[in-house]
C-alpha cells in the first residue's frame, strides 16, 4: 500500500502571515533591547528556547506565551497594546482551527479535544499502544490503515494538528507519559508494518523529550508489575477546575464524572505505575536499544 499524501490545513492569508512576522520581529527587537538571548528569555518565562524561536520567526503561537514574554521584556503599555493587536490574528486562527478539530473528531472524544488546550498537567498511561499525542506520522498511517480508516490523509492531518496544538501552543503544560515495555516490544516486533515505521516512531519519542523539557516519557518494565490497569489519562487544570480522568478503550469514553471512574483510584493507579517506571535516563536507554535493534535488523 502506497503512502497516502497527507492533506495540509489551508494556509493563513498573506495579511495574517505578515502580522505574525511583524509580531516576531517586534519581540526580537524588544529582547535585544533587554540584552537577552533567546535562551535567557526562555529561562525567564520557563519555556524552551524553541518556543521563543518560533515566536520570533512568525509561527502561530498562543496568547499565554506572548503574555509571559511581554512581562519578561518589561514592554511599555503602548508596546504591549501593539503586540496584542498583532497577536489577535493568532487568536482568530486558533479559534477556527479548534472548531474544525473538534467538529472533525470522533463524537465520543470531542469533550477531550475541547479540554486539552486548558490543561496544566496531563498524566497518561498506556499498556499496549502509543497514545495519539506520541505518534509519529508514519505510525499514524500504519495504525489508521490497520483499522480501515476511510480517509487516512485527513485522519493524520487532524491528529498532527492536535499534537501541534498540545506541544507547541500549550508549552506551559506538563506532560508525563508512562508506557509499558509491551508497547515498545509490539512496535519493534510487529510484522505487519515496515520496520522503518518502528525506526521513525522510536526516533520521534526520543526527539520529543529532547526538544520539550515539559515532556517526560518513561517505561514501565515487565519485571516490575505483574498486573497493570487498562489505559487511562488524567488532565489537571488551574483552580478551581477539578481534574478530569478518562479511559477511551474500544471507542467509548468513560470519565470521572459522577457514576463513572473514581478519580482517587486513578491517582492511586498512577502513583503505583510511576513508582514502577524506569527513570528518565533508563527509559531513554530502553528506547535507544530498541532503535538499535530495528536499525540492525536485515
Amino acid at each position: 500500500m502506497g503512502r497516502p499524501e497527507v492533506a495540509r490545513a489551508p494556509s493563513s492569508s498573506p495579511d495574517d502571515n505578515e502580522l505574525r512576522k511583524q509580531l516576531g520581529l517586534r519581540v526580537r527587537d524588544l529582547r535585544r533591547r533587554a540584552g537577552l538571548t533567546q535562551t535567557a528569555l526562555a529561562e525567564r518565562v520557563t519555556y524552551h528556547q524553541s518556543v521563543i524561536s518560533r515566536l520570533e520567526k512568525g509561527y502561530k503561537g498562543s496568547s499565554s506565551v506572548l503574555e509571559k514574554v511581554i512581562t519578561a521584556l518589561e514592554a511599555t503599555p503602548a508596546e504591549e497594546a501593539e503586540l496584542r493587536r498583532m497577536n489577535a490574528v493568532n487568536e482568530r486562527g486558533r479559534e477556527e482551527r479548534d472548531r474544525h478539530l473538534i467538529d472533525s473528531g470522533a463524537p465520543w472524544f470531542r469533550r477531550i479535544l475541547r479540554c486539552e488546550p486548558s490543561a496544566t498537567t496531563i498524566l497518561s498511561w498506556t499498556g499496549e499502544r502509543l497514545k495519539g499525542l506520541l505518534q509519529a506520522e508514519s505510525y499514524m498511517i500504519a495504525q489508521f490503515s490497520e483499522h480501515d480508516v476511510d480517509d487516512i490523509a485527513n485522519a493524520v492531518t487532524e491528529r498532527a494538528a492536535r499534537t501541534i496544538r498540545a506541544f507547541t501552543e500549550n508549552p506551559g503544560c506538563r506532560y508525563e507519559f508512562l508506557i509499558s515495555e509491551s508497547a515498545v516490544e509490539r512496535l519493534v516486533q510487529c510484522e505487519t508494518v515496515n520496520k522503518y515505521v518502528a525506526v521513525d516512531q522510536l526516533k520521534h519519542l526520543l526527539a520529543l523529550s529532547d526538544r520539550n523539557p515539559n515532556i517526560d516519557i518513561r517505561v514501565v518494565p515487565y519485571a516490575r508489575r505483574l498486573h497493570v490497569n487498562p489505559d487511562f489519562t488524567i488532565m489537571e487544570f488551574a483552580e478551581p477546575e477539578p481534574p478530569l480522568g478518562y479511559s477511551d478503550l474500544l471507542g467509548t469514553l468513560v470519565t470521572t464524572d459522577p457514576g463513572g471512574l473514581d478519580i482517587d483510584h486513578l491517582y492511586e493507579s498512577w502513583n503505583r505505575l510511576r513508582e514502577s517506571a524506569l527513570g528518565t535516563g533508563q527509559a531513554r536507554e530502553v528506547l535507544e536499544k530498541a532503535l538499535d535493534r530495528c536499525q540492525g535488523s536485515p
